[in-house]
């Protein structure tokens, strides 16, 4: 079998046909492994920068907690420095079992 030229004129149109086919898969491979690419990229940023709002979230919640323990600790003093004499008189006129302290170590 041997090609005629008859059959080689009708060849060559269709060569031209698949390398055209051919190089438009490729060139769709390509973008579609650059669009994954670039997808990954933008999903391990958000991810970098969800950990760091979380770290954020949670420096921002533990200093509200020691502002309030601070509020806290400010009003026992002033307490304190209000009612000493009071508060001794009544512990020393009460037994132990009296008082409304409650004691408790571990």
């Amino acid at each position: 079998m041997s090609i005629r030229p008859v059959d080689f004129q009708i060849l060559m149109p269709k060569v031209n046909e698949v390398g055209k086919n051919l190089s438009a898969e490729q060139h769709k491979m390509t973008s579609q492994v650059l669009g994954q690419a670039e997808q990954s990229v933008k999903q391990a940023e958000q991810q970098t920068k969800s950990v760091h709002s979380q770290r954020e979230a949670q420096k921002i919640a533990i200093q509200e907690k020691q502002r309030e323990q601070k509020k806290q600790k400010g009003k026992e003093k002033k307490k304190d420095e209000e009612n000493p004499e009071k508060e001794k008189n009544q512990q020393k006129g009460t037994l132990p079992q009296e008082r409304r302290t409650i004691d408790i170590r571990l």
